[in-house]
């Protein structure tokens, strides 16, 4: 393996292994209501991690600009572990345990987009597509790994060990980043970084902030599907399992196919059949319908996710990496506050099948309109590049 191979591979692994500290959360929900608390309570609880990552994000890209990948990787993730060993001890209380998960959130945000960050510069213009269909099967496995197996410490009654796993899955990535060496951007007379006003000044990367907030929302809709698959009486590893199957098989095996359409044709869609997974899941009732939305999910999202972050690297020189990865996932981010405080606080009302029929046809909507409006027009000469 050479040496540049090797530092994707361990970029990747530490991607993943922080991703599974997020996922970990998302059956604390019924886990904390199982406790005592209210689902408004447990909404605040998700949604307050979100909030913070999403002020957060030029703060990842400022400590990667200024230290090298390797200490923000490390010093990130060892906070991250101090962090979430502090949810697991104020289990029973009300400010103290929002700190800590807003604190898990600050460094979290910090650890992602030096990875991200990292894999954009790693990654040339004809590896970049693929590449990242690669790197971000990372956020999908976590799905068929790490959730399950948090689902079965807490059907087997061990809540202890799925509430500190969190801890040690963050000092596996601290242990990762140890392996990692530094990696920069190079101009022509010095280390330079672009500014955020020549950022803003390219085109197309408005609509990409766009395009990425609104599939943020459908894919934040998976933080509350246990509940609703908890309301059926199903299992939510149905819909995780097949989720994170459809999309590592749509990045791995079937994305040198859609790799061959233009990125910017590509992105809408995929968050439009997102928004229909999510409307579809509303009416299901069995494992193997939740399956099989699970399936369609993750497909759409298998080719969403990497193509927007694909974009950031065709619509933008290496100098804005940093700034535009960190600006993607910032808004990114909002999708993901505003989802569990619609889901806690309209669910009561609505049900937990019209909240995500709304959500769905909403997210189905919007991306409908950003393709119509935007990409379907978009063509200058760097987003058409493969």
């Amino acid at each position: 393996m050479s040496k540049n191979s090797r530092q994707i591979f361990l970029i990747f692994l530490a991607y993943y292994g922080m991703t599974c500290v997020s996922n970990a959360y998302f059956l604390f929900g019924p886990y904390y209501e199982s406790l005592g608390a209210t689902p408004q309570r447990a909404g605040l609880f998700l949604s307050a991690f979100y909030m913070v990552t999403l002020f957060c994000r030029p703060l990842g890209s400022i400590v990667m600009e200024r230290l090298d990948i390797r200490r923000t990787l490390i010093g990130s993730a060892l906070l991250c572990a101090a962090a979430t060993a502090g949810i697991a001890l104020t289990l029973g209380g009300g400010a103290s345990l929002l700190v800590f998960r807003a604190l898990s959130g600050i460094f979290f945000s910090v650890f992602i987009v030096a990875t991200v960050a990292a894999q954009s510069i790693l990654l040339d213009e004809k590896s970049r597509g693929i590449g990242f269909a690669l790197f971000t099967t990372g956020s999908m496995l976590p799905l068929a790994t790490v959730v399950p197996l948090c689902e079965w410490f807490i059907s087997g009654g061990f809540g202890a060990l799925y509430i500190w796993t969190p801890v040690v899955i963050s000092l596996l990535c601290a242990a990762v980043g140890w392996k990692v060496s530094n990696l920069n951007y190079t101009g022509k007379e010095k280390s330079e970084w672009g500014s955020y006003s020549g950022l803003f000044r390219t085109k197309g990367f408005a609509v990409l902030l766009l395009t990425a907030i609104t599939m943020s929302l459908a894919d934040a809709g998976t933080l509350s599907v246990a509940s609703l698959a908890g309301a059926r009486g199903v299992s939510v590893s149905y819909f995780m399992i097949a989720s994170a199957a459809g999309a590592v098989v749509i990045r791995t095996l079937g994305f040198g196919l859609i790799s061959k359409a233009p990125r910017v044709k590509l992105a809408a869609p995929a968050v439009a059949l997102m928004g229909f997974a999510l409307f579809g899941l509303a009416f299901c009732s069995s494992a193997w319908m939740f399956a099989f939305f699970g399936a369609v999910f993750g497909l759409a999202i298998g080719v969403a996710y990497p193509t927007n972050f694909s974009l950031v690297g065709d619509l933008m020189p290496p100098q804005y990496h940093p700034k535009a990865t960190g600006l993607v996932l910032l808004v990114i981010d909002v999708g993901w506050i505003v989802s569990p405080l619609m889901y806690g606080y309209i669910s009561p009302v609505l049900g937990a099948s019209n909240t995500y029929r709304f959500t769905g046809l909403l997210v189905f909507a919007a991306a409908a309109a950003i393709y119509w409006k935007y990409w379907r027009t978009f063509t200058p000469r760097a987003a058409t590049r493969r």
